[in-house]
């Protein structure tokens, strides 16, 4: 023991060494580059990280919410903060007319690339990827050119205080900047694709933080809606380019989407398989959209606060099991290319087991806190009935335990059953909803949000996920995978 040092004092020591050793910035490099050799493994590692980088980013992104809210509601006023959560609305919406092929198509075109080790179609998808989005963009931006006068822009949005200049100009810089963003929107599914979900995620943190200090730099400039829109959605479009330039010249050089990588092949199946996955994000906002408007015809406009304010408490829980099994779709899809079906069976038993053990006790800890939580939070006109908690975790509870499922089932590419649930979901969310509101309130509109979906979820995903398994990974129990090395 060196002298002068007490045993506490030399364990305290030990302890910063161990720290000191495992968090400087080229240990941190390791663990986010290295590999470890056996395949399976290393498949496991990246989705580890992805997802804790993925938890960060979402932490950063409701601290930014929290503090961006009050100044942005204090620097524009009600009126025009109306204005901008619309128009941030109406974006959300006009996400879909990428025709699906920035999402889990190309995720699950790259990480097939990537599994048969075979680069030239990596890039061939990227291309084709990339300047069909432009093509989108360059359309849309024509369209809007030539449409954009004869709106009536006070008339949508219902404005008064506003100056028709004002708001035209905040309009005109949302549309310009959304259109230039098009392209740039396939680079999280690039990241992902070669299983580096977690760059995306650090680029999203970055677009956060420059997005939040041109907020508070534009808040003190008082120069209204049309440049609080230009530097939020300028400073995404400058991050977005620094991206690009990090993707295809530093992280992906053979990625890089020249035209003469575009293949009319590469486009077909890219927008066959994004089809399928825009069918189910139109259903699924069926599901989670439909909602405050039922409550809002057949209950009132005072009872929607009840619903929104309960739902993003309770199914938080379905939120973090969403990304911490995000980053295994293209860990799924890699497997798939190799063949290896026993890692693909392992994988989701493991990742169904770790988010029903770790969501269900969450889920029922945060319905038991359910009512002082949102009174502190909301007040106490946002707090809901006994019923509405209940049927809300049971509808947590079986969106914890299905998301693995419908994770594995993008992975593989069988997208239908997931196409076929979420959308007679959707249907029984509003034709139920609308069928109990009137006698049971806002929780008869839960109730039917957990009836379909325990009807139609667990039904055609589980017996999709084990009839794959079945064929696939049965065979493979005559001897252990081997994980090939890099």
């Amino acid at each position: 023991m060196p002298e002068g040092l007490s045993p506490n004092a030399l364990n305290l020591k030990r302890v910063f060494q161990t720290l000191r050793a495992n968090l400087n910035p080229s240990a941190m490099k390791a663990l986010m580059a290295n590999e470890t050799g056996d395949r399976g493994r290393e498949r496991y590692r990246r989705a580890s990280v992805t997802a804790g980088a993925s938890f960060i980013a979402k932490a950063l992104t409701l601290l930014i919410s929290f503090v961006s809210v009050p100044l942005t509601v204090h620097y524009l006023g009600a009126e025009r903060y109306g204005v901008w959560l619309t128009i941030s609305s109406l974006l959300i919406w006009m996400q879909i007319s990428d025709f699906g092929l920035a999402g889990n198509a190309l995720i699950n075109v790259l990480s097939e690339a990537h599994g048969n080790d075979d680069r030239q179609a990596a890039r061939n998808y990227t291309a084709s990827a990339f300047w069909a989005l432009t093509a989108i963009a360059a359309t849309l931006g024509v369209i809007f050119l030539f449409t954009f006068q004869a709106i009536p822009w006070q008339t949508v949005f219902r404005v008064s205080d506003i100056s028709k200049g004002e708001l035209k100009a905040a309009c005109a810089l949302t549309l310009v900047f959304f259109v230039f963003n098009i392209p740039f929107s396939l680079l999280p599914s690039v990241y992902n694709g070669y299983q580096d979900g977690y760059f995306a995620n650090v680029w999203s943190i970055i677009i956060n933080v420059v997005a939040l200090l041109s907020l508070i730099a534009v808040t003190q400039s008082h120069g209204g809606l049309p440049l609080l829109v230009a530097s939020l959605s300028g400073t995404r479009a400058v991050v977005n380019v620094a991206n690009a330039y990090h993707a295809f010249f530093r992280q992906y050089r053979w990625l890089a989407p020249a035209p003469s990588a575009v293949r009319w092949s590469c486009v077909k199946r890219l927008i066959k398989l994004g089809s399928k996955y825009m069918v189910t994000q139109l259903a699924s906002l069926g599901i989670y959209q439909s909602q405050p408007m039922i409550i809002t015809q057949l209950l009132g406009p005072s009872k929607v606060v009840i619903f929104v304010v309960t739902y993003k408490v309770l199914a938080l829980p379905v939120d973090l099991a969403f990304m911490g099994t995000q980053p295994f779709i293209s860990a799924f899809g890699e497997a798939k290319a190799r063949g290896d079906w026993g890692w693909i069976k392992g994988a989701y038993k493991r990742t169904t087991l770790a988010t029903v053990a770790l969501g269900i006790p969450a889920a029922a800890a945060i319905a038991l806190a359910a009512e002082p939580l949102i009174n502190i939070w909301a007040g106490p006109s946002a707090i809901p009935d006994g019923y509405v908690v209940f049927w809300l975790f049971v509808y947590t509870v079986i969106g914890v335990s299905l998301t693995p499922t419908g994770q594995m089932l993008c992975g593989i590419e069988r997208v239908e059953p997931l196409a076929l649930s979420i959308t007679l979901c959707a249907i029984g969310c509003v034709g139920l909803g609308i069928l109990f509101a009137p006698w049971w309130g806002v929780a008869g509109v839960v109730f039917a949000m957990a009836l379909s979906k325990l009807v139609t979820f667990w039904p055609i995903q589980v017996h999709a996920a084990r009839k794959f398994l079945r064929r696939y990974a049965f065979p493979a129990k005559v001897e252990e995978p081997q994980y090939a090395t890099q």
